[in-house]
């Protein structure tokens, strides 16, 4: 198979990403005024799908050319490479986080803060608790993604061995695995509470694969699914039944159905039909409404593309800032005006953190090539073309 690596970023993909970044750190801090407005109200599916369907295609623009060109073991090493950094970031995270539900926790004296997003199974038995956590069996609430993306990773070699063969068999492996998933329930379990991953890999893989599938088809200059009239028009209307559906809590409605209940239940956790479809439905949608020739002229130094580059510094720092968040609306409840100033700071500082990494990054090529280091311009670059 022949893959040609992707001339130059595509930024329309790290532009949604940061868009996608900023709207789960505002999710993770649940009341705030501006939760209400993000795209989860308005449909079946958040930000966490679209996060997955995109690092699938990053995936392929990043390892399968590599893959596809014979350097299989340089190209799967530098996955599970990637997937250690990940596994690594999320107990950082983890860490992290802790640490500031118990800083105000003692500074308050809210001891109650400790039994939230499940840190009260690592308090009520922490030896047991620091080998969950250890082995990623137990997440503690808003710090659940990336055990997801581990596990993806580690198997991305497996994806690109099938990809090389045709995106066929690696489609039709991974709706198999997803139908079974669904069938028979399987999820990694958590330890040492009962229950299981909240990101079940074995269900979201398919979305990954999606992305990957677009991500080959977008490096062979093709379409990632070809237009057809009826298709879009059909894929719109699902969507705004979708929005009816939610907003009108039209949830528990359905009639019962001879298949397991995690098929068209909303669950979350194993992606059921309804969210997959409605993932699926609005990347088609976006993807043939011209939408993305609009993004496609932005500056690639806007805010949302500067973030979308980083998006693991990005997403982390946003994951350990919504605790703060969190914390802010329990201990100090504020109103309309401080819950903006909140977010504002928040986003603020996530668009701070990546404009930094970007010139970091400019910064280190310059210095190789011996050129002079430009000073970052934080204005001038966060007011380009938004």
């Amino acid at each position: 198979m022949t893959v040609n690596a992707p001339a130059a970023r595509d930024h329309r993909i790290d532009f949604i990403r940061g868009l996608a970044l900023i709207s789960i750190f505002i999710n993770h801090v649940p009341g705030n005024i501006l939760e209400s407005l993000t795209h989860k109200n308005f449909g079946l599916t958040d930000s966490a799908e679209l996060f997955v369907v995109l690092a699938g295609i990053a995936a392929a623009f990043a390892y399968f050319p590599r893959y596809a060109a014979g350097h299989r073991l340089l190209a799967s090493l530098k996955a599970v490479k990637r997937a250690g950094t990940l596994y690594v970031a999320h107990l950082a995270s983890i860490v992290a986080g802790i640490g500031v539900f118990a800083v105000a926790a003692v500074v308050y004296g809210k001891t109650g803060l400790m039994g939230e997003i499940n840190i009260a199974p690592l308090m009520e038995d922490p030896v047991r608790g620091f080998i969950g956590l250890a082995t990623m069996s137990h997440q503690i609430g808003y710090h659940n993604i990336l055990p997801m993306y581990v596990v993806l990773l580690l198997g991305l070699p497996l994806m690109m061995a099938l990809a090389v063969h045709g995106l066929a068999p690696l489609l039709g492996v991974s709706a198999i695995l997803y139908t079974l998933t669904q069938i028979y329930g399987w999820s990694p379990p958590s330890y040492p509470a009962e229950g299981h991953w909240f990101f079940n890999p074995f269900a979201w893989q398919l979305l990954f694969v999606g992305g990957f599938f677009a991500g080959v088809r977008l490096m062979r200059r093709q379409t990632p699914v070809p237009y057809s009239r009826l298709a879009w028009w059909c894929a719109l209307a699902y969507l705004v039944v979708a929005a009816l559906f939610h907003r009108l809590n039209w949830y528990g409605s359905l009639p019962p159905l001879p298949l397991p209940d995690r098929f068209y239940a909303n669950e979350k956790p194993f992606v059921a039909i309804g969210r997959l479809l409605h993932i699926a439905s609005l990347c088609y949608v976006v993807g043939h409404s011209g939408l993305l020739a609009w993004v496609k002229g932005f500056s690639p130094s806007n805010p949302f593309t500067v973030a979308g580059r980083h998006a693991l510094p990005v997403f982390w720092f946003g994951t350990v800032f919504a605790m703060v968040g969190q914390v802010v609306m329990q201990v100090a409840s504020p109103g309309m005006v401080g819950q903006l100033l909140l977010m504002a700071t928040g986003s603020g500082l996530l668009f701070a953190l990546a404009y930094g990494l970007d010139w970091m990054a400019r910064a280190e090529k310059s210095v190789r090539a011996g050129a002079p280091v430009a000073r970052p311009a934080l204005v001038g670059a966060a007011t380009a073309r938004i």
